[in-house]
């Protein structure tokens, strides 16, 4: 596989990551928590394992690095084939900013 075609892979990989848009799905809440609330990430890839993976760890770090605390796991929603490189994925993950 050449340098160009990786390149352009991972780019679209970048480029799924960017599609993540937090959900305003309302959530119970979890002991002790302010604020929980669900996100939700869409991936794109070559395959669906590939597609799957960049869901699932997109809806995480969406989490993450708006300072929530993931509960749980990040859970695949739904694949589809058509996406920009072949199939594309949506995960959800549930988190709850935690007091210090």
């Amino acid at each position: 596989m050449s340098k160009l075609v990786r390149s352009s892979i991972l780019a679209a990989a970048v480029a799924g990551l960017f599609a993540l848009a937090p959900s305003m799905a309302s959530a119970g809440a979890a002991a002790g928590a302010k604020d929980c609330r669900g996100f939700r990430a869409v991936g794109s890839g070559l395959t669906q394992s590939i597609a799957s993976l960049m869901a699932t760890q997109g809806a995480i770090n969406l989490a993450e690095n708006r300072g929530y605390t993931i509960q749980g796991e990040a859970k695949l929603v739904s694949c589809s084939a058509g996406g920009i490189f072949g199939t594309e994925c949506a995960a959800t993950s549930y988190a709850c900013k935690l007091p210090h």
